[in-house]
């Protein structure tokens, strides 16, 4: 018996010790006057955090590798089984502590979770940021917010070989690329242009197939899991909101058009569905302040807010109170937590949510060194 044990014990791959993982990128490059910091770079990296309902989050294994916290926090993507995730680098600093754009991806190994490895590097369009992973691990998808593009990567034994890039128009700026379920549609969130793209995947090559407008200056989004509804942040808001307003809109794929938006507060950064898709939580930076010098620093927060999808619409739940310039959102399995980045405090909060309001757990806090700027558990990209 106790043979049989330790055989079943060593069967057992290192992601099911676990409970609720979740890959957090941080980003070390942005170094800011007023941050009450030395002025100079720390280091960037990939970290896995084992979390659930019940437990605080805790980083079980880091890596040293570019990430960002600039766009919206889709920079990070993670396979289904944890076997690797995609982390991309729209940035490089100099000797100068000056940052310049890069066109970088780093393809890393989660066989052990506790001890996660580099294991390739390749190039993307310039300033790669929206990752996208198919979900039967067959491609990637990553936009090019420098050179307008959206670049496609076929996957084998997590290796990625580019195969095709699709050229969108001068100033595009495309931050989000959206796979929708069965992985022979993707979308495109251009923030340059308020447009999303629509691509057709066939095999190892993307095409395009058409544009429909969904706000002004939209950054990032999630799509409904049946695929039908696109839940997008707009920094510019929509033509029925506050002139200057950010606003949150719903938009029918089939026809591209908008049935529902929502004025949300300023800079909306994160659209996560909860992992049954009936919920999205939305990290809003709402005018909180970049540095702790800053003088509203005290009295402006970010804002957590989750809304019940609906058939084209959103239902308002319950709100939260946030740290400052806060990024990315996961929840946990079972619906009932939500962790949250925030860059200018550099930590992850933890949230609990029972169906009808949020309640922040102050001491589950998880402290890191660089400021968190994208998060993913297998259930968000």
């Amino acid at each position: 018996m106790r043979a049989a044990l330790l055989a079943t014990v060593l069967l057992l791959t290192p992601v099911a010790a676990f409970a609720d993982l979740a890959i957090s990128g941080q980003d070390g490059k942005q170094v800011r006057a007023g941050d009450g910091i030395p002025m100079k770079p720390t280091p960037d990296s990939v970290a896995a955090i084992e979390f659930s309902s019940t437990k605080a989050p805790r980083i079980i294994g880091l890596l040293e590798v570019c990430s960002t916290q600039m766009g919206p926090p889709s920079a990070i993507a993670v396979a289904p089984d944890y076997s690797f995730a995609l982390a991309t680098c729209p940035q490089k600093i100099g000797p100068d502590n000056k940052t310049s754009p890069q066109n970088t991806v780093s393809v890393i190994g989660l066989d052990d979770p506790t001890h996660p490895k580099l294991l390739q590097t390749v190039t993307a369009g310039m300033g790669a940021t929206g990752v996208y992973l198919d979900k039967k691990l067959r491609f990637a998808l990553v936009t090019g917010t420098g050179d307008d593009t959206i670049t496609m990567f076929t996957i084998k034994d997590r290796t990625l070989t580019q195969t095709s890039q699709v050229k969108l128009e001068a100033k595009a700026e495309p931050r989000d690329v959206i796979i929708a379920p069965g992985g022979s549609t993707a979308y495109a969130i251009r923030f340059g242009d308020g447009k999303v793209t629509k691509l057709a995947i066939k095999g190892d090559q993307i095409s395009r197939v058409t544009d429909f407008t969904v706000g002004v200056n939209p950054d990032g989004g999630s799509l409904t899991h049946d695929g039908r509804y696109l839940i997008v942040n707009n920094f510019g808001g929509y033509t029925t909101t506050a002139k200057g307003s950010a606003a949150t809109t719903v938009t029918d794929t089939r026809d591209g058009k908008v049935t529902y938006a929502v004025e949300v507060g300023a800079l909306p950064e994160a659209v996560v569905l909860s992992p049954d898709g009936k919920y999205v939580a939305l990290v809003i930076g709402n005018g909180s302040a970049t540095v702790k010098t800053a003088a509203n620093y005290n009295s402006v927060f970010g804002k957590l807010s989750v809304f019940k999808v609906g058939a084209g619409k959103l239902d308002h739940i319950a709100d939260a109170q946030l740290g400052h310039a806060c990024q990315g959102a996961v929840w946990s399995d079972d619906q009932k937590r939500l962790l949250v980045q925030c860059s200018v405090e550099r930590d992850i909060r933890v949230y609990d949510f029972d169906g009808k309001t949020l309640t922040e757990r102050p001491e589950a806090a998880l402290q890191m060194v660089s400021r968190p700027g994208a998060m993913v558990t297998n259930r968000t990209r």
